[in-house]
């Protein structure tokens, strides 16, 4: 049997137990020569997610009618395991389906927008693994250095929160870094990093999928804080983090 489908809602299907036996048996097989699919199934399934739930916010706040447009003909019906599939493919390349939309009609927020649906997707056990402290330092030091700042774990230490790692993502042209903790209170949060070519800009907060939001920018970086904690908790987070990198 020869599996043509796209390679995500595949996968996806194959994670929450929706192929049928023949063609679970059929992907098992290309798995087990398919070393790039493989890895793309170790990817997902890593991420320990219940897809349907963990996509339900993007799902809710996609456009609608204008998703099918990238996914099949207008003719053919979109099935919410293809929106999911969708969206993972785009969170993996960077990028949402709505991109162009975006860009044009809101170039300030768009960093932020994406983020926040990244984040989305972030539950405790995504952050289960904590590397040892040299590889820690390793991956904020090479993170910060892509972006021109100094990043170390001492730095990064926030009191009811344990630092978990630090990665540099890519969109278009621009370099976001993400230092992530887990709060064991109120889950996941995040610091990220991007350039800023426009100017300074004293602390601001807002929501976006349900999570709280502090930004902020200097001459050369934007700065925000996200997570399920309240207002006031990241406020607090935000101000302790912007005055141990000197922002």
């Amino acid at each position: 049997m020869t599996i043509t489908v796209n390679t995500d809602e595949l996968l996806v299907a194959y994670l929450d137990n929706e192929l049928s036996p023949t063609e679970r048996q059929a992907l098992e097989e290309r798995l087990s020569h398919d070393a790039l699919l493989a890895e793309r199934l170790v990817l997902l399934e890593r991420s320990s997610l219940p897809f349907k739930s963990a996509f339900a916010p993007l799902l809710d706040a996609a456009p609608a009618p204008r998703l099918p447009a990238y996914l099949t003909p207008p003719t053919a019906a979109v099935s919410r395991r293809q929106l999911i599939a969708a969206a993972v493919s785009f969170l993996a390349l960077g990028v949402i389906g709505d991109r162009a939309f975006l860009h044009f009609s809101q170039p300030e927020e768009n960093w932020r927008e994406l983020v926040a649906q990244y984040m989305a997707l972030y539950t405790p056990e995504t952050l289960v693994d904590t590397p040892l402290p040299e590889a820690l330092e390793n991956q904020l030091h090479s993170t910060g250095q892509q972006l021109g700042l100094t990043l170390t774990s001492e730095k990064m230490m926030l009191p009811d929160a344990t630092l978990k790692n630090a990665r540099t993502l890519a969109y278009e042209d621009r370099r976001i870094a993400q230092i992530t903790w887990l709060d064991p209170a109120s889950g996941p949060l995040a610091l990220c990093i991007t350039g800023n070519a426009g100017q300074p800009m004293a602390a601001k907060s807002e929501q976006r999928l349900g999570m709280n939001i502090v930004f902020w920018a200097d001459k050369t970086h934007q700065f925000m804080v996200i997570g399920h904690g309240s207002a006031g908790n990241m406020s607090e987070i935000a101000g302790h983090l912007q005055q141990a990198i000197g922002a």
